[in-house]
Parts: structure tokens; C-alpha cells; sequence
């Protein structure tokens, strides 16, 4: 009998151990499961929806602070929490700003009549000549370069420019007449920085006085070659230099120092212009002694690469042929520390 019982309870257990759940069961899981989630999710939506509201709150009292109107700052919140940057930074990044413009031209046509008012608040109407252009936005009105129509290269100007548009003047005949709707490209120098190109659509044309004018889509693209190998930076710097037909320590002894002044330094040269007559060929030394910052280079020695005379100075292109990494590490610092001051007189509108 007690064999009998034990068998029974193992059989018992077994049929209950391989029967599925009742509904009742799976209810309850479900209900336990949905509560669980519940619990885990609430805070952490509620954690990402304050944090954006903190994120918007600020992005608003940073851009009334720089003048924009609440619905500007409207406009660009939109577009900006789009980007896996922080919102904030295109109040300062102008190529983020960019790409913001761009996608409002694309989606927001009723936007696009605030962005010249914002444009001009966060200072991105004018870039500082050293900083590379972007887009064709950032082209200058006037900036003169060539038209491109069936390989021929035309004389062409930029004449005007919205955030939609920019409008070519051409100067010259054409090879033949420009059709709506066909693809041109434009190159044009931007001076001591870069040659650029860019292809873009003609939108509409319409003639100024005598000279036909072409609307062009604006494009996000531009080609862009730098034209030295590193950057030529504007200064006014006093320098003494004598210039020699060899660099031997004989020759340097008797040279004849005279005064001038730096208009641009480089890690790899510098650019030389007197008031005194003198008559200097390429391929002569020039020994310079000139102070950037609190250090002074003494006997620089460069060689001189073309020679600009003008009607009350002669300018001299030189090129450094001894220059140490820690000079070369100077004027770099020089160099950064005087675009950083230059981009902030920029932002705060102090720059001519």
C-alpha cells in the first residue's frame, strides 16, 4: 500500500510538473511583466524628457542673449535637436550653422525670410578671410571669377545672393546662350587662402543694364585647393634684414642692415616691403632680425622667391631656409592665438 501511494504522488507530481499554465497564470505574468516595465521605463522617459526641456530652456536663454527673438530661436531649435550635436553650437560653428540653413532652404520655405536676421545677430554674415568658405553663401557679393560655359572660361562676377539663391553677372560674351534649367560651374580666388569651383543649376536669368545675370541654385559643395602649403598671416611687424648675395659668416659681418616691415609670416617665410630704394633679385639671401611677441629672431636667414616693386616701396616674397622647430612652434602659437582673437572681434562685432 505504501508502495502504491508513493506511486501515485510521483505520478500526481508529474502530470502537474508537464501541464502548461492557465490562463489565469499567463494573465498574472503578463500583468507582473507590464508593471516591471512600467516601473524601469517611467523614470527614465521622464529623466530624458526633463533633460531635453533643460537642454531647450537653455538653447532659448543663449540665443536671447545674443538678440534673437523668440521666434528665430523657434526656427533654429527645430532643426537643431535634430543633429547629434549639442543645440548649442550653432550659436558658435558656423559650419553646423550651415547645415541647419540648408535643411530649413529644403523643408521650411517660410522659415527661410528669418535667416538673414539670425545670419547677421550670430555674426555669420562676414568670415574672416582665413577661415574657408563652406558653401557659395559664404561668397562674397563682387568676387569677380570665371563662368565656365562648353570649356570656355568667361569673366563673371558674383552680383547678389540670397539664403535661396545666388545671382552670377557675366561680364564678357558668351560662347553661345545660357539655357534655364542647365548646369554651369563658376571658379573664382579667394586671396592668400584658396581657389575654389563649384556646379550648380541655372534657376532663371534676367539682364542689369547691358549685362545678363544668372540665378543659380546655392550649392552645398565646394572644391577647394589651398593655395600654400600653410598660412600666410597679416602683421605689421618692424624688421631689420640686409640683403646678400651669399650667407657666409664673412658676408653677413659687413652687410647693410636697413628698416622695413613683415605684412605676412609663415612657419615657411615672410613677405618684406621698404620705403628704401633698393634693387633685390630671386635667388639673393636676406639676413632679418624682428621680434614676434616676447621673442626675437636674430639672423634669420631666407631667400628671396619674387620681388613686387611699387611706386613707393618694393615688396620682397622670402623664404625661410633656416628656422628651428621651436621658431617654428612660436609663430604657429602666433599664428593661433591672433585668429582666435580675430574670430571673437568677429562674434562681438568689433572687426572692420
Amino acid at each position: 500500500m505504501e508502495a502504491q501511494s508513493a506511486w501515485d504522488t510521483l505520478v500526481e507530481a508529474s502530470r502537474y510538473m508537464f501541464k502548461g499554465p492557465s490562463a489565469r497564470e499567463i494573465l498574472i505574468f503578463f500583468v507582473v511583466l507590464g508593471a516591471t516595465l512600467i516601473v524601469i521605463s517611467v523614470p527614465y522617459v521622464w529623466s530624458k524628457i526633463s533633460r531635453l526641456k533643460e537642454v531647450e530652456r537653455a538653447f532659448y536663454m543663449r540665443g536671447r542673449s545674443l538678440g534673437l527673438t523668440d521666434e528665430e530661436i523657434k526656427l533654429l531649435w527645430e532643426y537643431a535637436k535634430k543633429f547629434p550635436y549639442d543645440p548649442q553650437m550653432i550659436y558658435d560653428n558656423k559650419p553646423l550653422f550651415e547645415r541647419v540653413v540648408s535643411r530649413i532652404v529644403h523643408e521650411n520655405l517660410a522659415g527661410v525670410r528669418l535667416i538673414p536676421s539670425i545670419r547677421a545677430k550670430l555674426k555669420f554674415d562676414t568670415i574672416p578671410w582665413f577661415i574657408p568658405l563652406t558653401n557659395t553663401r559664404d561668397i562674397d557679393l563682387y568676387q569677380t571669377g570665371k563662368l565656365v560655359i562648353d570649356g570656355v572660361y568667361v569673366d563673371a562676377a558674383v552680383w547678389d545672393k540670397t539664403e535661396t539663391e545666388l545671382h552670377i553677372v557675366v561680364l564678357e560674351a558668351l560662347p553661345r546662350p545660357v539655357r534655364i534649367g542647365e548646369r554651369v560651374k563658376f571658379h573664382f580666388i579667394r586671396e592668400n587662402e584658396g581657389r575654389y569651383s563649384f556646379e550648380s543649376v541655372v534657376k532663371d536669368k534676367y539682364t542689369e543694364g547691358d549685362r545678363l545675370v544668372l540665378v543659380l541654385e546655392h550649392s552645398e559643395t565646394l572644391h577647394r585647393v589651398q593655395l600654400r602649403e600653410s598660412l600666410r598671416w597679416k602683421v605689421n611687424v618692424p624688421v631689420e634684414f640686409a640683403v646678400v648675395d651669399d650667407i657666409t659668416e664673412e658676408a653677413a659681418a659687413g652687410a647693410d642692415f636697413i628698416s622695413g616691415r613683415i605684412e605676412d609670416i609663415s612657419t615657411k617665410g615672410v613677405r618684406v616691403c621698404t620705403e628704401t630704394f633698393i634693387k633685390p633679385s630671386e635667388g639673393k639671401y636676406v639676413i632679418m632680425n624682428f621680434s614676434i611677441g616676447d621673442y626675437r629672431f636674430e639672423n634669420m636667414v631666407g631667400q628671396i622667391v619674387n620681388v613686387r616693386p611699387m611706386q613707393t616701396q618694393v615688396c620682397m616674397g622670402i623664404k625661410f631656409l633656416k628656422v628651428s622647430r621651436q621658431e617654428e612652434k612660436i609663430i604657429d602659437r602666433f599664428i593661433l592665438d591672433e585668429q582666435r582673437k580675430l574670430i571673437k572681434s568677429y562674434k562681438i562685432g568689433e572687426s572692420e
